[in-house]
């Protein structure tokens, strides 16, 4: 039987549809390959969305309790501050009444009164005078930040300000004050004002023996913050002590050449929390004391 001879045409076309089945089946186990990659994708997103879900859930718990939590401060704020001024007030009155009774005493009985007698009263009248200053340093203490409003202040003009109030205490201590360039920021004037007050007296009380108080005053721009450094020459802090200064009538100095209330530096670290700004002490004892904090770049 005579063999049928395959056309050109034939063998060409067949080739090019076993070549075709080929890419179809490649192009099928690619697509298989593909499918699977977005199928696991899939999955994929669908662990990240249900993840998402649950840290959104937490955020949203998270700021509720922060929501609380600054509710439940605030309120314990004001009763602090309420409780502060009631007690001030109310502790005043009986210490008058001991003050005024102990003049009378002493106009009407000291000639009666042998040494002993009257060390006793001039302890008594020193006791009540210390009581007074501190009744008062909490008064103040309770009352900052109340009805306060940011302004733009001159920082640099509060400063020169403040020294000119404290003129009297610069020449007497013979202290030698730089400042140098400032910027202009939104802050509570009244507060600032008091804030580098109490670090210029601390600089200038605080000084060593027979030397002249030397004290810088400096800032510089950190991001979207104004860091501040009162430097001084003075006697210096002992680095285990640098938490507890900012502690309400803490004193590490008891000796009468240095007078206080132990509330100064308390008042710096509230005054600078108002403006949510932090405050921090680098010392070493003998070698003077820079103490800095921060204040953001408050809007109005």
């Amino acid at each position: 039987m005579a063999k049928v001879k395959k056309s050109p045409e034939l063998i060409i076309a067949n080739k090019e549809l076993a070549f075709q089945n080929e890419e179809k089946e490649k192009r099928a186990a690619e697509l298989i390959i593909a499918n699977k990659e977005l199928a696991f994708q899939n999955e994929e997103k669908e662990k990240r969305a249900a993840e998402l879900m649950i840290a959104n859930k937490e955020l949203v718990f998270q700021n509720e309790e922060k929501e609380k939590r600054a509710a439940e401060l605030m309120i314990a704020n004001k009763e602090l501050e309420q409780f502060s001024y009631i007690a001030s007030h109310d502790l005043q009155e009986p210490l008058r009444t001991v003050s005024n009774y102990m003049q009378v005493f002493e106009e009407d009985y000291l000639e009666q009164l042998d040494d002993n007698a009257r060390k006793y009263l001039h302890s008594v009248n020193n006791a009540t005078q210390r009581m007074s200053v501190l009744i008062k340093a909490l008064l103040d203490f309770s009352r900052l930040g109340r009805n306060t409003r940011l302004t733009k202040v001159d920082i640099k003009k509060l400063i020169y300000d403040v020294m000119a109030d404290l003129d009297t205490m610069i020449k007497a201590s013979n202290a030698a004050i730089e400042v140098a360039e400032m910027p202009q920021l939104n802050v509570y004037e009244i507060e600032m004002r008091q804030l580098f007050q109490n670090l210029i007296i601390n600089a200038i009380k605080f000084r060593k023996k027979d030397t002249q108080p030397e004290i810088r005053i400096s800032s510089d721009k950190i991001n979207e913050k104004w860091r501040f450094s009162v430097s001084d020459n003075g006697i210096g802090i002992a680095p285990v002590h640098f938490e507890r200064v900012f502690n309400i009538f803490q004193r590490l100095q008891t000796n009468e050449n240095y007078e206080g209330n132990g509330i100064g530096l308390a008042n710096c670290k509230k005054i600078v929390q108002l403006h949510q700004g932090e405050i921090w002490v680098e010392s070493n004892r003998g070698q003077g004391t820079s103490l800095h904090f921060t204040i953001p770049i408050l809007k109005i």
